[in-house]
């Protein structure tokens, strides 16, 4: 059974690979369920802020200079991916192929609920 605070990471976390699923429509607003999502994050890292940084940087970038907006979509999503990855390693998980799909499983199910 997991720990208290591994839970609260997990969702931590979860709650920003729903913002990687969102932003395909759009670029994320600030919002103060990603602050607290980070804020968790930081607190358990090591202490460089760049990873979370890069994050709600990517979040709220349109990339309206790209050709179309299907090229928008696709930067936003695989930037934001790429930031998450930047988050997962500074709080001590790897970003393997099995943490992303439950990760992107989780996201999803939140979604849709």
């Amino acid at each position: 059974m997991a720990t208290l605070p591994d839970r609260i990471l997990w969702l931590a976390l979860v709650t920003l690979a729903e913002l990687v699923e969102r932003v395909n429509a759009a670029p994320a607003r600030p919002h103060p369920a990603a602050r607290l999502a980070l804020a968790v994050c930081y607190a358990h890292s090591k202490g460089d802020r760049e990873p979370f940084d890069h994050f709600w940087r990517m979040m709220q970038d349109p990339h309206a200079s790209q050709s179309s907006e299907e090229t928008a979509r696709y930067c936003r999503t695989t930037y934001l991916m790429t930031a998450l990855r930047g988050v997962l390693r500074a709080v001590g998980i790897e970003p393997t192929v099995q943490v992303e799909i439950a990760l992107r499983d989780a996201a999803r199910k939140g979604l849709a609920a």
